[in-house]
């Protein structure tokens, strides 16, 4: 379920940013930022509704936890990453929260997992 929601969130803060940066003429800017948005959403499809097992679904709530977690939080110290490279990552106060509002779901649904395994293997 959760790669659901996260797929559908990529997919609204890929496609409106990617429209108004090109309306602006920013696109060329930081356009691997939208890039990766894309591409993390095409993996939640994948994950939540085409794959055949629940494997992928757990390595991207791991992968969002870990990468999108350090994110939302180093973002809020730096302006962003590789920026003055053709490859430039802002990270805005506007992006550290859309990551972190994956971030945080994301790590709660790890830690239910591990508790409910560690249950699980007492029992």
């Amino acid at each position: 379920m959760y790669c659901r929601v996260a797929a559908v969130l990529f997919a609204g803060f890929t496609f409106y940013p990617l429209v108004t940066k090109l309306l602006e003429h920013r696109l060329a800017h930081d356009w691997a930022h939208t890039a990766l948005h894309l591409l993390s959403g095409l993996v939640a499809v994948y994950a939540g509704w085409l794959a055949s097992g629940v494997v992928p679904a757990r390595l991207f709530v791991w992968a969002v936890a870990l990468s999108y977690g350090i994110l939302g939080v180093v973002g809020w110290f730096i302006d962003g990453l590789f920026l003055n490279t053709p490859v430039a990552i802002p990270l805005d106060p506007v992006a550290n929260v859309f990551h972190l509002v994956l971030a945080v779901p994301a790590l709660a649904i790890v830690a239910a997992h591990a508790a409910y395994r560690t249950v699980r293997a007492a029992a």
